[in-house]
């Protein structure tokens, strides 16, 4: 049975009544960007200077990545959970609209990105970066706008 499958298994004791999952894909949660840049640098920074201490001058900077998060487009509700070590069991709900509420676009340069908005005022709730996996970005694009 593959990884998808048996997600789908485990997400079936989260679905309401009569509710369907339509696409199951794993990306990266972006957050804003100032944020994710200031936390990177404050960590590089931090590390870069222990490490400097530690070894007597040679530094090193580091960054941490963006969550991975299992993203869930069912007949009723767009769902956003944490990928944990196993890679068929979702984490903790991280986000979750009702599907009439949000909208989703997709751009795509050299990276596809997925934007969750607010469908009233148009304020991003989301972004998702896929990476080079276009089709699934068409995914949940296509589901969510359904």
């Amino acid at each position: 049975m593959s990884a998808n499958a048996k997600l789908r298994g485990h997400l079936s004791t989260h679905m309401q009544d009569e509710e369907t999952i339509d696409i199951a894909v794993l990306a990266q949660l972006k957050r804003g960007m100032k944020q994710h840049l200031a936390k990177n640098l404050a960590t590089g920074l931090a590390t870069g200077l222990v490490t400097t201490a530690a070894t007597g001058g040679v530094g090193l900077i580091a960054f941490a990545s963006m969550p991975a998060v299992w993203v869930v487009v069912t007949s009723q509700r767009v769902l956003m959970y944490a990928k944990t070590s196993s890679s068929s069991k979702p984490g903790k709900l991280v986000f979750e609209a009702p599907r009439q509420a949000v909208t989703a676009s997709m751009k795509s340069r050299l990276l596809t990105q997925v934007i969750i908005a607010d469908r009233s005022d148009g304020q991003s709730l989301a972004r998702l970066n896929l990476g080079l996996r276009r089709k699934r970005a068409k995914g949940i694009v296509a589901s969510v706008e359904r």
